[in-house]
């Protein structure tokens, strides 16, 4: 019986350590998400691009936030949807997508993107790195957190 026991507790010592390495083989695996997801975000810029607020306000979880680079307060998805009144996107190239399943309803999307716009009559451009994080509400992705970094 005392055998039994041991053996038992010897089990359950290795579930947790099996389970984790189970669970980075499984991060470490391309998920399925990601074409899903990229489309997403493209779908975003676009909406962006042709100053689509009903589309973009779709694409943005109502708990929406932002950060981007040089701004001292975030920016939540009425901010988000109402900056194509004030910023004209003309072109964006968006690469490097890497999406990081971080449970069945959830994901983090990096990528690059470099893009010009208008804003006050000034033109611009821009190199910047982007980390999104994205929720599955219902059968719907939405972006729930987005940060800007820019490239030097």
């Amino acid at each position: 019986m005392k055998m039994l026991f041991t053996a038992v507790a010897f089990l359950l010592l290795l579930a947790p350590a099996a389970t984790a390495q189970e669970m980075q083989q499984a991060a470490a695996k391309p998920t399925p998400k990601a074409p899903a997801l990229e489309a997403k975000v493209q779908k975003l810029w676009e909406a962006f691009k042709n100053k689509d607020k009903a589309t973009l306000s779709a694409l943005l979880d109502g708990g929406f936030r932002q950060f981007e680079e040089g701004l001292s307060t975030f920016g939540d998805k009425k901010t988000e949807v109402n900056a194509v009144d004030e910023f004209e996107l003309v072109s964006y190239t968006l690469s490097d997508f890497t999406v990081k399943s971080l449970g069945p309803n959830a994901a983090v999307v990096t990528y690059v993107a470099q893009y010009e716009g208008k804003s006050g009559g000034e033109a611009s451009k821009a190199k910047s790195v982007f980390g999104e994080v994205w929720i599955r509400a219902g059968n719907e992705w939405k972006a729930l957190y987005m940060q800007e970094t820019y490239v030097k």
